[in-house]
């Protein structure tokens, strides 16, 4: 059975003459938080429009919780809560008056729905306060609950830590994963902080030039790093990985060094040390996502 909560098949936007999307395609599994990374001019804010109703696809479709946005926009957004460009809030009213009203505006919120989301997010303490007085970390708190009062299976969250103190920041993440963990809320994140995203998310999609260039967990585009193996013959060892792996390696001081898929290393042992050769150290040394990040986006620049 497929849990998709968010399924983006290949969408494209054309202006002009110029297509600026092409071909974006990615999903979000129900508790799951997939990071959405690219640099300035990537196409990532205006895939992130597209998904939201904001500007409609030249071709593609997204669909939301099984509803089309082409065929079913109003029943497709109703399961999703966004954050973007910052909460619109008045600061004249105090936080619960700010959820109250956009709450009238919105079919079928309670009170106990409010309630609930001041609770997700950590503001009992200070709802009944201006908005005024609220650091921007509050705010953007409030803004969350604005986004979660109708309790949607989806959150959309745009550059959500922009102005935050490192204090909020870390608040800010623990309350995603949370909802995400006990709730089993989706989130879809953009954000511009790579160590954040590293920190918070499950999965990424990284586009670049209107392109998703990479695709996958957390977990496996960090695990594909440089390995290092020290060992009695390097020379010979290198033309082992090239004949039978067709790994590219160097050496340097002795040691022998490849960019490896970690599920190849164990076979690359097993192989090495049936040769006959002494290893002395092996290590995979692990690329953080900015690492990665920048390696992709430098490799696919126009």
């Amino acid at each position: 059975m497929d849990t998709s909560v968010l399924q983006v098949s290949d969408l494209t936007k054309q202006i002009k003459h110029t297509q600026i999307i092409k071909g974006v395609s990615f999903d979000i599994k129900q508790g799951e938080i997939l990071g959405f990374l690219g640099p300035n001019g990537s196409g990532k804010t205006t895939t992130l429009r597209m998904i939201v109703g904001l500007s409609k696809p030249t071709s593609g479709d997204v669909t939301i919780c099984g509803y089309s946005l082409k065929k079913d926009f109003v029943k497709a957004m109703s399961n999703v809560g966004c954050i973007i460009e910052g909460p619109d809030l008045y600061d004249y009213m105090s936080g619960y008056k700010n959820l109250e009203m956009l709450g009238s505006m919105s079919k079928g919120v309670t009170k106990e729905d409010i309630d609930d989301a001041v609770t997700l997010v950590g503001m009992e303490n200070r709802i009944h306060d201006k908005v005024s007085v609220y650091s921007m970390g509050m705010k953007q708190r409030i803004g969350l609950a604005q986004a979660l009062i109708h309790k949607p299976k989806l959150l959309i969250l745009d550059e959500p830590t922009n102005g935050l103190d490192p204090q909020g920041i870390h608040e800010f993440r623990e309350i995603v994963k949370n909802l995400a963990r006990e709730k089993g809320i989706s989130v879809l994140i953009s954000s511009h902080l790579i160590s954040e995203v590293q920190l918070m998310c499950d999965r990424v999609s990284i586009i670049n030039n209107g392109t998703i260039i990479r695709n996958a967990s957390i977990n496996d585009v960090l695990s594909t790093g440089e390995v290092i193996w020290t060992l009695d013959d390097p020379v010979k060892a290198q033309s082992i990985l090239k004949t039978r792996f067709n790994i590219e390696s160097s050496i340097e001081a002795h040691d022998l060094k490849a960019i490896v898929d970690v599920e190849k290393l164990s076979d690359i042992n097993k192989t090495l040390v049936k040769s006959g050769f002494e290893l002395t150290y092996v290590e995979n040394k692990k690329q953080t996502l900015e690492e990665l990040f920048l390696m992709l986006t430098k490799k696919h620049k126009i």
